[in-house]
């Protein structure tokens, strides 16, 4: 009789183990197959992100989540701070070239952002112009009216350049205003110099107007590519799709330049010489460094003394996900 009951406890409960793994596989399954619809990745060109705009024309992103059955959305969101606060409504899902300056705010406001990978280092992309018979060097800017975006990398270079001449932001009349806006305004001669950034920058120099300074040995902005943190961690895989087709983008960059250079000038309405002067202002490397980091610690030590932000975080630890740093 004991042997017997034995005999059927045994059997039920391996009966019962082989249901639990049949359930557990089933639902190992139901969550690999738990993939979104549709992926949401912003699409900016401006002010020269060659990658992006070859990514778009190749098609790369597409092919890289056909085999999802995933179909790619595209806003064209161009302000890092929306770009932040659309992953934090869960309106995007990749931030595809985002201010470090704004990924910090919005880490240290509580979005859930991390980023992945650099997206470019560009210091010569940014500069402070004038037109024809405008001030000179950076203390005639002295009593002046600048414009440009308030809370940006440009931002942070208007305040080095003036520091570097014994100045500050008090000396200056500084109007807060987008790019195109800022640059309508100084070739209508409404400001006296604005902070401006590739394309705009150009187009101020071909009017006849010129560079008083750029950021080269002034400061180093990198600019990221930021994810949502729930979106990183649910969907590993999509992620690296992503980027796969991201470096795709740099392998067609690097054996077919001109192609790509073709593809970016008319994109940005620019001559093909405009574009090959200015991808020379860019590093597209995708994988983080600690030089990319301490920028980053730069940009927020320079918020803090700006009053943009209160609290600090830790660049590192807090923001930059592992993967960042293992990128090819």
């Amino acid at each position: 009789m004991i042997h017997h009951t034995r005999r059927r406890l045994v059997t039920t409960a391996l009966a019962f183990v082989g249901a639990l793994s049949l359930t557990a596989g089933s639902i190992t399954g139901v969550l690999a197959a738990e993939k979104p619809k549709t992926v949401r990745i912003t699409y900016v060109a401006s002010p020269f992100n060659v990658p992006s705009i070859v990514m778009r024309a190749k098609g790369y992103l597409d092919e890289a989540f056909a085999p999802y059955g995933i179909k790619v959305e595209s806003p064209e969101i161009t302000s890092g701070a929306q770009q932040v606060q659309a992953i934090a409504a869960g309106e995007i899902d990749i931030a595809s070239v985002l201010g470090g300056s704004s990924a910090i705010l919005g880490k240290a406001n509580g979005a859930d952002v991390q980023v992945i990978a650099a997206y470019s280092r560009n210091p010569e992309a940014y500069a402070i112009l004038a037109t024809k018979g405008g001030p000179q060097k950076v203390t005639d800017l002295k009593g002046k009216t600048v414009a440009g975006p308030k809370g940006t990398a440009l931002h942070q270079l208007l305040a080095a350049a003036l520091i570097k001449n014994g100045m500050t932001l008090a000396d200056i009349n500084y109007i807060n205003m987008d790019l195109g806006a800022a640059r309508a305004a100084l070739l209508a001669g409404k400001v006296d110099a604005a902070t401006l950034a590739g394309n705009n920058a150009l187009a101020v120099e071909q009017a006849g107007g010129h560079v008083i300074v750029n950021g080269k040995g002034l400061f180093d902005p990198t600019t990221v590519i930021g994810v949502n943190g729930a979106f990183l961690k649910n969907h590993p895989d999509l992620v690296e799709a992503y980027l796969t087709a991201h470096r795709k983008a740099l392998a067609f960059m690097a054996e077919e330049p001109e192609e790509a250079l073709k593809l970016a000038a008319a994109e940005q309405k620019i001559s093909l010489e405009d574009a090959r002067r200015m991808n020379a202002w860019y590093d597209f490397t995708l994988k983080m460094s600690d030089a990319d980091v301490a920028n980053l610690a730069a940009d927020q030590d320079f918020m803090v003394e700006a009053g943009m932000m209160k609290k600090k975080i830790d660049i590192k630890a807090d923001l930059v996900a592992p993967i960042a740093f293992t990128q090819k």
